[in-house]
């Protein structure tokens, strides 16, 4: 038997705050010992889709949440198409379109300027809160559980038995880790030697008023803010970030003063961010990364969205990825589901290339909007206004279909016969 595992193995520290006034989402206890396919631990973005994914395929699987409700509430995030494709056969896609903002362009500025407006592939913008209901929803239509208030105490890898620290047993097949960046099961089961790590930026966060109808970049030397639309009530989410040597800390629930985020971002006119009410926080944290691992894989164990693989969020693929993830491993059970070492063998080849790659787009990403020499600015906004690098980069990431890319490796075994497929 493994070494006890401490109980805050799914959420509190270990856990991606996105804070704000919404209400908790609340769970009616369980009680009841079970055998499952697949053991999800985190009850996340991640853990939620997963859940819908696999049952979607005939596949049983729980998730086990560690707080005794849902806390993840938090503010706003940006989905492309690359997700929403997936998020529609899930059959959520309509009702999430219905209660978020659409968009097909965006605007680039400099601190005094504008810079170009440019055309995008689809991006839903929306309240975190949103995506997280309509996910329990259709898991809980799909005949999902949800044990919160179940903290892992020991995992017994030989017997595929999960001990929670309320002395409650689960036997399972196949363990999947939707547990976050600090996941204490990559930790414990992966070789790694390295823990998150600061990126070199930190971050503002917030929701305000404004009028704004597109998703809007200001751009400054060493520092960037994106505002957007997230609903059609006026309610606009804003992230501000700044390259800083100083190394912030990582918790996701500090509070800011507007005057504080003022002062950060002085080179700005104070007009470029949504009218703040004070009723309403403001979150600052540092950004953390760790580096790819060489498997998101491990005898019966598989890690999937932040717990794989975490990345700076400028390219706004966090949470597609995650969702991709978990869309493609249940693709890969249901054709496996006697055999899920070669489920999770087939998740791993096909979505290591695609998650690496898009953690190395992402932090290039960071330091095309964080530039700070003066010639570079300039020429850096001279080749946003006058090409279509912007939205050309973006559709090639957006255009990418996880069901197709698994299929194909389904039906054809290795993905090396199919060429340049993934290029």
């Amino acid at each position: 038997m493994q070494d006890p595992i401490d109980d805050k193995i799914t959420s509190g520290s270990h856990h991606s705050y996105w804070n704000d006034s919404a209400e908790p989402l609340r769970y009616e206890p369980l009680s009841t010992d079970l055998t499952t396919d697949v053991l999800v631990i985190g009850g996340g973005i991640a853990g939620l889709t997963l859940g819908c994914s696999l049952l979607k395929e005939g596949i049983s699987a729980v998730i086990f949440e560690k707080m005794p409700e849902d806390t993840s509430h938090g503010a706003a995030i940006s989905l492309s198409s690359n997700a929403l494709r997936l998020l529609d056969r899930l059959d959520i896609y309509n009702d999430l379109r219905n209660q978020s903002f659409v968009h097909s362009e965006a605007s680039i500025q400099g601190p005094e300027h504008k810079i170009c407006l440019f055309q995008t592939p689809e991006v839903l913008t929306t309240r975190r809160q949103t995506l997280i209901s309509l996910l329990y929803s259709q898991y809980i239509n799909l005949g999902g559980e949800i044990h919160h208030d179940h903290a892992l105490k020991n995992f017994d890898a030989a017997k595929c038995e999960a001990t929670f620290t309320n002395q409650k047993k689960y036997g399972f097949k196949h363990l999947a880790a939707c547990d976050g960046i600090r996941s204490l099961i990559r930790d414990t089961f992966f070789a790694t030697n390295q823990s998150p790590k600061y990126s070199g930026y930190s971050a503002w966060r917030g929701i305000g008023k404004s009028n704004l109808q597109r998703i809007h970049f200001a751009l400054g030397p060493g520092s960037h803010i994106v505002s957007y639309p997230i609903n059609k009530e006026e309610d606009v989410s804003f992230v501000a970030v700044k390259k800083e040597d100083y190394e912030f800390k990582e918790s996701w629930k500090e509070e800011g003063s507007v005057k504080d985020l003022l002062d950060d971002f002085s080179i700005y006119d104070s007009t470029i961010f949504p009218v703040l009410e004070d009723s309403r926080p403001l979150y600052k944290w540092g950004i953390y990364v760790r580096p790819p691992l060489k498997s998101m894989i491990s005898n019966n164990i598989t890690l999937l969205g932040d717990a794989a693989h975490p990345m700076v969020p400028f390219l706004g693929q966090g949470a597609c990825m995650a969702i991709e993830d978990t869309y493609s491993f249940a693709m890969a059970c249901k054709e496996n589901i006697s055999n899920l070492r070669v489920a999770q063998a087939a998740y791993d080849f096909v979505r290591s290339k695609r998650t690496k790659k898009i953690q190395r787009l992402s932090m290039m990403q960071g330091k095309i909007y964080h530039m700070k020499n003066p010639l570079l600015v300039s020429a850096r906004n001279a080749v946003m206004k006058y090409t279509n690098i912007p939205g050309t980069d973006l559709k090639k990431i957006h255009d990418y279909d996880a069901h197709d890319e698994m299929q194909i490796y389904l039906a054809f075994g290795d993905l090396r016969a199919r060429g340049n497929f993934l290029n």
